[in-house]
This record gives structure tokens, sequence and C-alpha cells, in this order.
């Protein structure tokens, strides 16, 4: 009976010591599964299902599109896709303005360059605002990129045999990377492009400074394709950045993404204009 009785006390005091051991083992378990950190709050997962609020009308402005076709991006950028098209007429109201283009519906940009649209106080008429097309444009029609924004080609500038030639020559070096003290299709940086597009265009340039390319060129109010357009106080105090006028108020450069076109409404351009010049 001695004997039977130590059994069964030994037994009670081994389970004693076996109940903590497996409730330690489990918390271990867990704590290494999720790295040591708090369980996420309940509140946090309600929260992420709400949908995000549309934008909706911040300002008494409309737009109207002045030409046949316009893109419509997905995003504040030119760099954004396109899914669709704006057609003349049409009128929109603006929701937001970035970077150049105004938002006309929830996730769809249009270019705000008067080269394109007028921008007016007031609201559309409903009739106009239902016209918005959201289909994606055949490519062989539409622009992908900048450089082209509206979807049909705009008309070719009015020129002389020179002028035209420097645009023409500068166009198709859209794509060039950026290259400090770069001269080649390789890499431009801006006054490179220049000296570039103007020896390659029946011009005889040397390569210099901007500050020096404006201390040579002509003065002028009213430009024309293949102008120079200039800007001051960007990276550096004074003339520091310039361009190629190509009509419709838009310029070629080397900027810091590379040889692109650039509409000169854009804010940063105004803010830094210094003027136009001619070699």
């Amino acid at each position: 009976m001695l004997k039977k009785a130590n059994r069964t006390v030994m037994n009670m005091g081994l389970a004693a010591l076996l109940v903590p051991a497996a409730l330690t083992f489990s918390t271990t378990s867990a704590s290494a599964n999720d790295g040591g950190a708090a369980p996420a709050p309940v509140q946090e997962k309600v929260t992420a299902s709400v949908p995000q609020q549309q934008a909706t009308t911040t300002t008494n402005q409309k737009v109207i599109v002045n030409v046949s076709a316009l893109n419509i991006r997905q995003g504040a950028s030119f760099s954004s896709p396109v899914v669709g098209t704006a057609t003349q007429g049409q009128e929109f109201a603006i929701l937001k303005e970035a970077n150049g283009l105004v938002e006309i519906a929830p996730n769809k940009w249009i270019s705000k360059s008067s080269s394109y649209v007028t921008i007016t106080s007031g609201k559309p008429s409903a009739s106009q605002v239902k016209g918005v097309s959201t289909s994606t444009p055949s490519t062989s029609t539409a622009s992908t990129s900048a450089a082209q924004e509206t979807s049909t080609p705009a008309p070719a500038p009015t020129t002389s045999t020179a002028s035209g030639s420097t645009v023409n020559v500068a166009r198709s070096l859209v794509g060039s990377p950026y290259q400090w003290a770069g001269n080649t299709p390789s890499g431009f940086d801006c006054s490179g492009f220049i000296a570039y597009v103007f020896n390659h265009s029946g011009h005889s340039i040397s390569r210099t400074s901007v500050a020096n390319y404006w201390n040579m060129a002509t003065k002028i109010s009213s430009p024309q394709p293949g102008d120079l357009v200039f800007f001051q106080n960007t990276y550096t105090s004074g003339p520091s950045h310039m361009g190629i006028y190509i009509g419709n108020g838009q310029m070629i450069h080397a900027g810091s993404h590379g040889v692109a076109v650039a509409d000169l409404d854009v804010s940063y351009y105004q803010d830094h204009f210094l003027g136009y010049g001619r070699f």
C-alpha cells in the first residue's frame, strides 16, 4: 500500500511539471511565428476595407477641349498611361490641377496647355460631360508620351528651311538620355544638346555655357519654331537652362530625364523663364 501511494504522488508531481512546460512551449512557438511583434489590432483590418473617397470638384472652373482629339491619362503625369480620348468641344469640370494637367474625372487627366484647351469659370453642361471616352486609343493614332499630347498629329509649323531643319533634328533626338556635359545622342546636357542640334542643321556654333549662349543670342519677344528658350536660377543662379522652341507653346530640351518635349506653361518653367533668343 505504501509503495502504491508513493507511485500515485510521483505521477501527480510529474503531471504538474509537464503542464507549465507545455504552456511555455506554445507561447514560444506563437512568438516565433509573428517575429515577436504583437498581433495587429482588429480595427486596422476594418479600416483597411473602407473604400477611398472619390475626388470631388474643388474649383468652379471648367476646361473646354479645342483640338480634335486629346489624350486622357490615368494620372497627373505625361508619362502616365493613356486611357481614353477627349474630343473637340467637350467640357469638363476641373477636379484638381497638378504638373500641367487637370483632373476631369477620378483618375482621368488631360493637359491644361492653352495649345489644346481653354480654362474658364463655370460648370460644364451635362450633355458635354457624358461624352468622355475611356477606351484605350489605337496605338496607330494615339500618343503614349508627352512628345505628342494630341491623339492626332498637330499641323507642321510654317518655318524657314533652316529653322525647320533645327526642329526636325531636335525631334529626332527625343528619348536620348541625360548626361552631364554630354553632347552626343548617347547622352546630352542642355547646352550640349543645343550645340549638337544647331551644328547638325546648317549652323556653326561652339559648345559653351547657357549663360554664354544667352549673351550670344539676339533677344526676341515672339519666338518662331527653331528659336531658343532660356531659363534662370534653376540648379544655379543666372541663365542656367535652355531649350529649342517648336511652336504651340512647347519646347524640346535635355532635362534631367533626357531629351523630351515640354509645355512652357508648366508653372516651373514660367517661374524660371528668362526670355527667347535667336542665333
